[in-house]
Protein backbone atom coordinates (compact mmCIF):
# COMPACT_ATOMS: atom_id res chain seq x y z
CA UNK A 1 0.00 0.00 0.00
CA UNK A 2 2.80 2.43 0.82
CA UNK A 3 4.67 2.07 -2.48
CA UNK A 4 1.67 3.02 -4.71
CA UNK A 5 1.01 5.97 -2.36
CA UNK A 6 4.62 7.10 -2.71
CA UNK A 7 4.58 6.81 -6.51
CA UNK A 8 1.18 8.36 -7.18
CA UNK A 9 0.75 10.99 -4.47
CA UNK A 10 3.75 11.71 -2.23
CA UNK A 11 6.42 11.44 -4.96
CA UNK A 12 4.81 13.99 -7.32
CA UNK A 13 4.10 16.30 -4.37
CA UNK A 14 7.72 16.28 -3.23
CA UNK A 15 8.91 16.72 -6.83
CA UNK A 16 6.87 19.93 -7.16
CA UNK A 17 8.51 21.14 -3.95
CA UNK A 18 11.96 20.41 -5.40
CA UNK A 19 12.71 17.23 -3.45
CA UNK A 20 13.09 13.52 -4.24
CA UNK A 21 11.18 11.05 -2.08
CA UNK A 22 13.00 7.72 -2.12
CA UNK A 23 12.78 4.60 0.07
CA UNK A 24 15.51 4.37 2.73
CA UNK A 25 17.01 1.21 1.21
CA UNK A 26 20.69 0.71 2.12
CA UNK A 27 22.87 0.42 -0.96
CA UNK A 28 24.24 -2.95 0.16
CA UNK A 29 20.81 -4.48 -0.43
CA UNK A 30 21.64 -4.08 -4.12
CA UNK A 31 24.29 -6.72 -4.74
CA UNK A 32 25.58 -9.30 -7.20
CA UNK A 33 24.32 -12.84 -6.65
CA UNK A 34 26.32 -14.97 -9.05
CA UNK A 35 29.48 -16.45 -7.55
CA UNK A 36 31.89 -15.11 -10.18
CA UNK A 37 30.80 -11.49 -9.71
CA UNK A 38 30.80 -11.73 -5.91
CA UNK A 39 34.33 -13.14 -6.05
CA UNK A 40 35.47 -10.30 -8.30
CA UNK A 41 34.00 -7.69 -5.96
CA UNK A 42 35.58 -9.26 -2.88
CA UNK A 43 38.94 -9.84 -4.54
CA UNK A 44 39.11 -6.31 -5.96
CA UNK A 45 38.15 -4.62 -2.69
CA UNK A 46 40.59 -6.77 -0.70
CA UNK A 47 43.44 -5.89 -3.06
CA UNK A 48 42.86 -2.13 -2.97
CA UNK A 49 42.44 -1.98 0.79
CA UNK A 50 45.57 -4.09 1.30
CA UNK A 51 47.56 -1.63 -0.84
CA UNK A 52 46.29 1.27 1.26
CA UNK A 53 46.98 -0.47 4.57
CA UNK A 54 50.54 -1.24 3.52
CA UNK A 55 51.12 2.35 2.35
CA UNK A 56 49.76 3.61 5.68
CA UNK A 57 52.17 1.40 7.62
CA UNK A 58 49.37 -0.82 8.98
CA UNK A 59 49.97 -4.57 9.01
CA UNK A 60 47.78 -6.23 6.38
CA UNK A 61 45.60 -9.04 7.83
CA UNK A 62 46.62 -12.45 6.50
CA UNK A 63 43.24 -13.40 5.04
CA UNK A 64 42.14 -10.12 3.52
CA UNK A 65 39.74 -11.75 1.08
CA UNK A 66 38.14 -13.75 3.88
CA UNK A 67 37.77 -10.59 5.97
CA UNK A 68 36.11 -8.67 3.13
CA UNK A 69 33.83 -11.61 2.32
CA UNK A 70 32.71 -11.90 5.94
CA UNK A 71 31.86 -8.20 6.02
CA UNK A 72 30.03 -8.47 2.69
CA UNK A 73 27.81 -11.15 4.21
CA UNK A 74 27.39 -9.52 7.65
CA UNK A 75 26.45 -6.02 6.45
CA UNK A 76 23.03 -7.34 5.40
CA UNK A 77 22.25 -7.82 9.11
CA UNK A 78 23.00 -4.18 9.96
CA UNK A 79 20.00 -2.62 11.76
CA UNK A 80 20.67 0.84 10.31
CA UNK A 81 18.77 1.67 7.14
CA UNK A 82 19.98 4.76 5.31
CA UNK A 83 20.09 5.88 1.71
CA UNK A 84 21.68 9.29 2.15
CA UNK A 85 24.05 10.67 4.77
CA UNK A 86 26.60 8.74 6.77
CA UNK A 87 28.81 6.06 5.24
CA UNK A 88 27.87 3.64 2.51
CA UNK A 89 29.19 0.13 1.88
CA UNK A 90 32.69 1.19 0.82
CA UNK A 91 33.34 3.51 3.75
CA UNK A 92 31.91 0.98 6.22
CA UNK A 93 34.08 -1.79 4.77
CA UNK A 94 37.28 0.26 4.95
CA UNK A 95 36.56 1.39 8.51
CA UNK A 96 35.88 -2.23 9.49
CA UNK A 97 39.19 -3.47 8.04
CA UNK A 98 41.24 -0.58 9.47
CA UNK A 99 39.80 -1.14 12.95
CA UNK A 100 40.30 -4.91 12.75
CA UNK A 101 43.90 -4.45 11.59
CA UNK A 102 44.75 -1.93 14.34
CA UNK A 103 42.88 -3.87 17.08
CA UNK A 104 42.53 -0.91 19.47
CA UNK A 105 41.37 -1.47 23.04
CA UNK A 106 39.61 1.94 23.06
CA UNK A 107 37.63 3.51 20.21
CA UNK A 108 36.45 7.12 20.17
CA UNK A 109 33.71 7.93 17.67
CA UNK A 110 32.93 11.60 17.13
CA UNK A 111 29.85 11.91 14.94
CA UNK A 112 27.48 8.95 15.34
CA UNK A 113 24.43 9.99 13.29
CA UNK A 114 22.26 6.87 12.85
CA UNK A 115 24.70 4.42 14.43
CA UNK A 116 26.01 2.58 11.36
CA UNK A 117 29.70 3.12 12.08
CA UNK A 118 29.23 2.20 15.75
CA UNK A 119 27.83 -1.13 14.56
CA UNK A 120 30.76 -1.51 12.14
CA UNK A 121 33.37 -0.71 14.80
CA UNK A 122 31.81 -3.21 17.21
CA UNK A 123 31.88 -5.90 14.52
CA UNK A 124 35.55 -5.16 13.94
CA UNK A 125 36.56 -4.96 17.63
CA UNK A 126 34.10 -6.90 19.81
CA UNK A 127 36.08 -6.35 23.04
CA UNK A 128 36.95 -2.67 22.61
CA UNK A 129 35.58 0.08 24.83
CA UNK A 130 33.67 2.41 22.52
CA UNK A 131 32.91 6.04 23.41
CA UNK A 132 30.31 7.71 21.19
CA UNK A 133 29.98 11.49 20.94
CA UNK A 134 27.49 13.61 19.03
CA UNK A 135 25.67 16.92 19.41
CA UNK A 136 22.34 15.07 19.34
CA UNK A 137 21.31 11.40 19.28
CA UNK A 138 17.81 11.98 17.91
CA UNK A 139 18.72 10.23 14.63
CA UNK A 140 19.97 6.99 16.22
CA UNK A 141 18.66 3.76 14.72
CA UNK A 142 21.18 1.57 16.54
CA UNK A 143 22.53 1.99 20.06
CA UNK A 144 25.38 -0.30 21.11
CA UNK A 145 24.48 -1.66 24.56
CA UNK A 146 28.15 -1.82 25.61
CA UNK A 147 29.19 1.62 24.32
CA UNK A 148 29.30 4.84 26.33
CA UNK A 149 27.24 7.68 24.84
CA UNK A 150 27.74 11.40 25.46
CA UNK A 151 25.66 14.12 23.85
CA UNK A 152 28.59 16.53 23.85
CA UNK A 153 31.87 17.26 22.08
CA UNK A 154 34.59 14.68 22.68
CA UNK A 155 37.18 17.34 23.52
CA UNK A 156 35.53 18.12 26.86
CA UNK A 157 35.29 14.52 28.09
CA UNK A 158 37.48 13.19 30.92
CA UNK A 159 38.66 9.72 29.93
CA UNK A 160 39.38 8.89 33.56
CA UNK A 161 43.09 8.26 33.20
CA UNK A 162 42.69 5.84 30.27
CA UNK A 163 45.82 5.26 28.20
CA UNK A 164 44.81 6.44 24.73
CA UNK A 165 48.14 5.70 23.03
CA UNK A 166 46.64 2.57 21.34
CA UNK A 167 43.18 4.03 20.90
CA UNK A 168 41.54 4.63 17.53
CA UNK A 169 39.59 7.85 16.92
CA UNK A 170 37.07 8.12 14.09
CA UNK A 171 35.97 11.63 13.19
CA UNK A 172 32.84 12.06 11.08
CA UNK A 173 31.53 15.13 12.87
CA UNK A 174 31.83 17.97 10.32
CA UNK A 175 34.24 19.83 12.61
CA UNK A 176 37.49 21.51 11.57
CA UNK A 177 39.84 18.56 10.94
CA UNK A 178 42.96 20.54 11.86
CA UNK A 179 41.43 21.17 15.26
CA UNK A 180 40.70 17.46 15.69
CA UNK A 181 44.32 16.54 14.90
CA UNK A 182 45.63 19.02 17.47
CA UNK A 183 43.13 17.83 20.11
CA UNK A 184 44.00 14.17 19.48
CA UNK A 185 47.72 14.87 19.71
CA UNK A 186 47.31 16.69 23.00
CA UNK A 187 45.50 13.65 24.43
CA UNK A 188 48.13 11.17 23.33
CA UNK A 189 46.22 9.55 20.47
CA UNK A 190 48.14 8.51 17.39
CA UNK A 191 45.68 6.53 15.20
CA UNK A 192 42.99 8.66 13.54
CA UNK A 193 40.49 8.10 10.73
CA UNK A 194 38.65 10.99 9.10
CA UNK A 195 35.61 10.93 6.86
CA UNK A 196 34.94 13.65 4.27
CA UNK A 197 38.52 14.77 3.79
CA UNK A 198 39.01 16.51 0.46
CA UNK A 199 41.28 18.95 -1.32
CA UNK A 200 40.30 22.62 -1.53
CA UNK A 201 39.37 22.47 -5.23
CA UNK A 202 36.84 19.68 -4.57
CA UNK A 203 35.32 20.86 -1.30
CA UNK A 204 32.32 22.44 -3.05
CA UNK A 205 31.02 18.92 -3.81
CA UNK A 206 30.83 17.88 -0.14
CA UNK A 207 27.74 18.48 1.96
CA UNK A 208 28.36 20.39 5.18
CA UNK A 209 32.15 20.11 4.89
CA UNK A 210 34.47 20.43 7.87
CA UNK A 211 37.22 22.83 6.95
CA UNK A 212 40.08 23.12 6.87
CA UNK A 213 40.32 19.47 5.90
CA UNK A 214 43.39 17.26 6.35
CA UNK A 215 44.34 17.76 2.70
CA UNK A 216 43.88 21.53 2.92
CA UNK A 217 46.37 21.95 5.78
CA UNK A 218 48.88 19.45 4.39
CA UNK A 219 48.80 20.58 0.75
CA UNK A 220 52.15 21.33 -0.90
CA UNK A 221 50.82 24.56 -2.37
CA UNK A 222 49.11 26.51 0.39
CA UNK A 223 46.62 29.15 -0.80
CA UNK A 224 47.94 32.68 -1.09
CA UNK A 225 44.40 34.08 -0.97
CA UNK A 226 41.17 33.02 0.75
CA UNK A 227 39.57 29.85 -0.64
CA UNK A 228 35.94 30.52 -1.56
CA UNK A 229 33.19 28.16 -2.74
CA UNK A 230 29.43 28.04 -3.17
CA UNK A 231 27.26 25.27 -1.72
CA UNK A 232 23.44 25.30 -1.77
CA UNK A 233 23.41 29.04 -2.33
CA UNK A 234 25.74 29.79 0.58
CA UNK A 235 29.26 31.10 0.18
CA UNK A 236 32.04 29.62 2.33
CA UNK A 237 35.45 31.17 2.94
CA UNK A 238 38.64 29.61 4.31
CA UNK A 239 41.68 31.72 5.15
CA UNK A 240 44.77 29.67 5.93
CA UNK A 241 46.17 30.16 9.44
CA UNK A 242 49.91 29.53 9.27
CA UNK A 243 50.21 28.83 13.01
CA UNK A 244 47.52 26.12 12.81
CA UNK A 245 49.08 24.60 9.70
CA UNK A 246 52.48 24.44 11.40
CA UNK A 247 50.97 22.87 14.52
CA UNK A 248 49.28 20.15 12.44
CA UNK A 249 52.33 19.41 10.34
CA UNK A 250 54.49 19.14 13.43
CA UNK A 251 52.20 16.40 14.76
CA UNK A 252 51.47 14.33 11.63
CA UNK A 253 53.70 11.40 10.73
CA UNK A 254 51.67 9.56 8.06
CA UNK A 255 48.62 10.35 5.92
CA UNK A 256 46.86 7.98 3.54
CA UNK A 257 43.72 8.68 1.55
CA UNK A 258 42.11 5.29 1.01
CA UNK A 259 40.85 4.28 -2.44
CA UNK A 260 37.17 5.16 -2.94
CA UNK A 261 36.53 1.54 -4.10
CA UNK A 262 33.74 2.60 -6.46
CA UNK A 263 35.55 1.10 -9.44
CA UNK A 264 35.68 -2.37 -7.90
CA UNK A 265 32.41 -2.55 -5.93
CA UNK A 266 30.06 -0.19 -7.78
CA UNK A 267 28.94 1.33 -4.48
CA UNK A 268 29.10 5.03 -3.61
CA UNK A 269 32.68 6.31 -3.23
CA UNK A 270 34.29 6.22 0.22
CA UNK A 271 36.19 9.25 1.53
CA UNK A 272 38.25 7.87 4.41
CA UNK A 273 41.67 9.19 5.36
CA UNK A 274 44.02 7.54 7.86
CA UNK A 275 46.30 9.82 9.88
CA UNK A 276 49.06 8.64 12.18
CA UNK A 277 50.47 11.14 14.63
CA UNK A 278 54.03 11.21 15.92
CA UNK A 279 54.73 9.63 19.29
CA UNK A 280 55.11 12.66 21.56
CA UNK A 281 56.83 10.54 24.21
CA UNK A 282 59.94 10.12 22.07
Amino acid sequence: MLEPLRRRVLGPLFTRLGYDLLPAVPEWEHRPLSRREVDRLVRGAAHHIAVDLDAAGIAVPEDMEGLVRAFYEDICQCPVRQKHGGNGFNGALELFVIARALAPDVIIESGVFRGLTTWVLRKACPEARIFCFDAVFANLQHRDPAATYHEADWSGYDFDGLDLSRALAFFDDHIDQARRIIEAGERGLSQLVFDDNTAAHRIHAHGGPAFPTVDMVLADDLPTEPVRWLRNGREFVYEADVSVIEAVRERVETVRNFDDLHGVTGYSPARLTYVKLKDRRI
